[in-house]
């Protein structure tokens, strides 16, 4: 069995203080075991590479790839991409605004392993920072909010209608090979998530969101090559179509 258990696909476009800052707690991570057991992939798409990039991740186990990519935001490229490199038996998409609270990705891992039929998520926490420091987590746990997915509406859905989120889902990088990764027609922000969700448990599998796992999400502002409306409807339709179709 390889010693290497989990890949984090990383995307990223001009979010600099976002991954200077989960450089950092990764850093953070030198002397634990966790580090050995994972690799990360981090997938740029931009006009032109990040040339800080580079210098910052030595001695890190980062492995860095840029894709060519302008105009709106493509995901779900980047993300295929990052699963045919992957070499870990567990997968997840790690966005860069994600910051492990405590041990929880530790213990995410440890979770799912123990879990194989489950797909096992987590929590997020909304702080109103772009970055943190590390030594005050519970302080910032403490004053930060609730996620949208959270809230009462999305709730209705997540319980009532079963469209099922929660954070950071490890996936077996097998079972995710063979369903054939992300749907490429989602574009830009929303819907993808779910929907690789949904086509990931099938019919035997089971989806677990543990209060366990918690991931503080840094604040940042919309982007407009990112979450622009005509790309969020497009996804949504695209989400439920597939959904009336299973």
């Amino acid at each position: 069995m390889s010693e290497l258990q989990l890949s984090l696909i990383i995307t990223y476009r001009q979010r600099e203080e976002h991954l200077r800052t989960q450089l950092a707690w990764w850093r953070t991570q030198a002397s634990e075991s966790l580090l050995s057991l994972c690799e990360i992939i981090l997938i740029e798409l931009d006009c032109i590479p990040s040339a800080w990039i580079l210098p910052e991740i030595t001695n890190l186990p980062v492995s860095y790839n840029y894709l060519p990519v302008g105009g709106t935001f493509h995901k779900t490229k980047a993300l295929n991409l990052g699963l045919s490199l992957a070499q870990g038996q567990w997968v997840a998409a790690f966005d860069v605004d994600l910051i492990p609270y405590g041990d929880t990705l530790a213990r995410h891992l440890k979770m799912a392993q123990l879990s194989a039929q489950m797909l096992v998520t987590g929590y997020r926490m909304m702080c109103d920072t772009r970055n943190l420091d590390f030594a005050q987590n519970l302080a910032i746990i403490e004053q930060s909010q609730i996620a949208p997915e959270d809230m009462p509406t999305a709730l209705f859905k997540h319980l009532l209608r079963r469209e099922r989120f929660g954070v950071l889902p490890l996936f077996q990088s097998q079972r995710l090979i063979e369903i054939g990764g992300w749907d490429e027609t989602f574009i830009g922000w929303g819907a993808e998530d779910q929907d690789i969700v949904e086509r990931y448990l099938g019919e035997d599998r089971y989806f677990c969101r543990s209060p366990e796992l918690i991931y503080i999400h840094l604040a940042h502002p919309p982007d407009n090559n990112w979450s622009e409306s005509c790309w969020i409807e497009q996804n949504r339709q695209h989400y439920y179509t597939k959904r009336q179709s299973i």
